[in-house]
């Protein structure tokens, strides 16, 4: 059987001109970007693939069977080094991607091969026609990395990508840009349509890729270098051009699933404590605070909005890594990594935005962190350049300052006043040198909404090494928002993270 690429998915120029790039002469980022800055001149063409019947009508446990053979993969002739694996188009992922390998002395595509895959039980009909392109890809690291074949990356479904550690598992998703989140409008899923391989060497750390994005609104070149371990790097240069106004513009977007956890009331009615990726957003601002933000769901939607021109870093995480507080064997929530944005050019002004949205279950990822420019190309021929560093990893620390543990809420006994119970860690500043009765003084700030602090107090905790701050609120019936802040501080110093939470009726 013959396979081909699907070339007519995106047609760049007819007849390009000198300064044009095609897709297959495309070798380095900087020619990438060429490419994305022309195609952001021209309509947008969805990309589209006529699966047949048999694929198309692929459901959950079908898709789930076919798996490509490990000998197959890209580069497995090269060694001990990074190997490709790709998805079979069908359930859910039916756009086709294009692949490339970029060799010397020239760029060569990668088509679609059926005979790579095992098909497991499913009866693919004789007659069944080959789908033109893959679904997504994986990354294996060398093996020599922890002694065994390890899937650290995955590239699947629009701009979609998530990584693991040698010591976590899958968990928070990244995506390449994210645009009208919020603001009203539709919102917008550009594509990765097409990717470019840089071949890897043995004795390499890190794999090289580059990625066109493609969508109605917006055009970007991407390059990734990414780097397998404890913690997992991933090195991100983009350029975007913006073929129409948006009316808004995500950066270094990523989504996360929180269903319940220790702050939730009421809780749905399940055997495990909590249940989620994430238990919480982290904001780190040069001269600033450092921020832990708890998350939460409520019936509406909840927007939080950190505005900066010296942000130096964001991400979801994971905090609590005890199995006591998840009790699931499969999903192993407690065993999921935190995603840290460490920006490294191209952040201005602008805001990290939290979007919480209402769910009922586990399945979907209802949690969306990024940062929002104050300032986007206003035509089509104008970039936008960004550059960061993306850390998979166990948690970020905010340096000396005692980070938080826990939060926890509830009623007064026999009151309907609100109690606040908040465990923080260690810090550096953690009362050495102080007499034995010494505890921190505590900070509370309520905006946004009318209520009255009726209590505040520290005490150390001797489980953690830290210590817990509790506070009472009496919130009248009329307030159906609330915004808390609180810090610990030795005099006027502050020696915690600022405690953020946002209260919805």
């Amino acid at each position: 059987m013959k396979y081909f690429l699907p070339f007519a998915a995106l047609v760049l120029s007819a007849s390009p001109s000198p300064a044009q790039v095609t897709l297959e002469s495309v070798k380095g980022f900087a020619d990438l970007e060429k490419v994305a800055a022309q195609l952001a001149m021209q309509p947008y063409q969805a990309p589209t693939q006529q699966l047949d019947p048999f694929f198309e009508g692929l459901k959950y446990d079908g898709h789930r069977q076919i798996r490509f053979l490990r000998d197959k993969a890209l580069f497995a002739d090269q060694g001990d080094t990074f190997r490709v694996e790709f998805f079979h188009p069908g359930w859910m992922f039916k756009k086709p991607v294009v692949f490339y390998d970029i060799k010397e002395p020239q760029t060569v595509g990668v088509p679609f091969d059926g005979s790579h895959f095992d098909y497991g039980e499913l009866k693919v009909p004789a007659d069944a026609k080959n789908p033109v392109g893959y679904a997504g890809f994986r990354v294996l690291a060398p093996d020599s990395l922890v002694k065994r074949p390890f899937e650290f990356m995955v590239f699947m479904g629009a701009s979609y990508y998530r990584a693991v550690t040698t010591q976590l598992g899958y968990g928070i998703s990244a995506r390449g840009v994210a645009v009208n989140t919020i603001g009203g409008e539709p919102e917008e899923f550009p594509d990765f349509t097409h990717f470019w391989f840089q071949q890897p060497k043995v004795g390499d750390k890190s794999f090289k890729l580059l990625a066109l994005l493609n969508g109605p609104s917006i055009t970007g070149a991407y390059e990734f270098e990414s780097t397998p371990g404890i913690s997992t790097e991933m090195r991100i240069k983009s350029t975007l051009h913006l073929r129409k106004a948006v009316k808004m513009l995500g950066i270094a977007p990523f989504s996360s699933m929180f269903w319940f956890g220790e702050n939730s009331h009421p809780k749905p009615y399940d055997f495990r404590p909590e249940v989620h990726d994430s238990d919480g957003l982290q904001v780190e601002i040069q001269d600033g605070p450092s921020i832990w933000r708890p998350l939460d769901v409520s019936r509406d939607m909840r927007l939080s909005i950190f505005e900066t021109d010296k942000l130096k870093g964001f991400g979801l995480a994971e905090r609590d890594r005890d199995f006591n507080n998840f009790q699931d064997l499969e999903a192993n929530y407690h065993r999921r990594p935190a995603v840290w944005v460490e920006p490294v050019s191209g952040f201005g002004k602008g805001a990290v935005t939290l979007v919480e949205l209402s769910t009922g279950e586990e399945t979907w990822d209802n949690i969306v962190a990024m940062w929002k420019p104050d300032q986007l190309p206003a035509t089509p021929a104008e970039a936008m350049k960004v550059e960061y560093k993306l850390h998979w990893l166990d948690q970020h620390l905010p340096g000396v300052l005692c980070r938080v543990l826990s939060s926890r809420r509830g009623f007064v006994m026999d009151s309907d006043d609100h109690l606040y119970v908040i465990d923080f860690g260690k810090g550096l500043e953690n009362g050495e040198g102080k007499p034995k009765d010494w505890a921190p003084d505590i900070d509370v700030v309520l905006s946004a909404g009318e209520a009255k602090l009726l209590d505040k107090r520290v005490m150390r905790n001797h489980e953690t090494g830290g210590w817990r701050a509790f506070f009472k609120l009496d919130i009248p019936d009329s307030t159906n928002l609330l915004e808390i802040m609180m810090e610990l501080k030795d005099k006027e110093k502050v020696i915690s993270e600022r405690w953020m939470y946002q209260w919805r009726r």
